[in-house]
């Protein structure tokens, strides 16, 4: 399902894994929107080129053998503080192919030493679609890893948020730190909301993926974590993208 139109112009495009796929939000320059769901990721190509700038909320880059956890991963957590949990550790590349977390769980620990934690597992067949893209498509697009959490805690200027995004209170005052940036955060809120069952796209879905096209928006105050990114065994960088501003 695609909800915006498609006009190959640098877009700005946020994506969060759904229940049904990928939500995605897309901002054009003058900050019109755009909305859909993929199916695959690879239905990117439908609306995206490689002028088109992308974050999207899965890890991007892996580890193989290695013991040691991803550098950008653990930045992440020391910047997010009491909401470090919510930087899952990413898997090793050879487990990706399990579909049985006892066995995803057991390569991973005989790959890296580390077990697999639930939270890693039940998204594992995304970041195998991810991993999957950027190593073989020919389309010139490039994902950037983000993390919503780090995202919002930015737009914030780095003051902590006070509530859920499970809750309508952290919606609401997600929607407030949006809309500085996008005026029209609150009326794509709705409009998505009103588009998909809950079944589908989640309300904290649309928030995240609203914040990362937001975010997009902002290139040209990208930082990273970290500061000089590393590179995995197939030479994709391990990076996590946020808007730092004036910090």
């Amino acid at each position: 399902m695609n909800c915006g139109k498609r006009q190959m112009q640098e877009r700005f495009i946020g994506i969060d894994g759904c229940r049904e796929g990928w939500f995605y939000v897309s901002l054009d320059r003058d900050r019109h929107y755009g909305f859909g769901m993929l199916s695959s990721i690879f239905e990117i190509e439908e609306i995206a080129d490689e002028k088109s700038r992308i974050l999207i909320d899965i890890p991007i880059g892996l580890r193989e053998k290695e013991s040691e956890e991803r550098l950008c991963d653990k930045a992440a957590r020391k910047v997010l503080g009491k909401k470090s949990s919510t930087i899952f550790p990413a898997p090793s590349r050879l487990s990706l192919d399990e579909n049985d977390y006892a066995a995803a769980s057991l390569a991973n620990q005989n790959h890296t030493g580390r077990k697999l934690s639930k939270q890693s597992f039940y998204i594992m067949s995304k970041i195998r679609e991810v991993d999957d893209f950027v190593r073989h498509s020919q389309s010139g697009i490039h994902f950037h890893e983000y993390h919503p959490e780090l995202g919002f805690l930015a737009l914030n200027r780095f003051k902590p948020l006070a509530f859920s995004k499970k809750k309508e209170a952290g919606q609401r005052e997600r929607l407030e730190i949006l809309a500085p940036c996008l005026a029209s955060a609150g009326d794509l809120f709705e409009k998505a909301a009103e588009s998909f069952l809950r079944r589908q796209v989640a309300l904290d879905d649309i928030l995240d993926a609203i914040s990362g096209a937001v975010s997009a928006t902002m290139y040209d105050q990208w930082c990273f974590l970290p500061a000089h990114p590393e590179m995995d065994s197939r030479g994709i960088p391990m990076k996590i993208v946020y808007p730092c501003g004036d910090r």
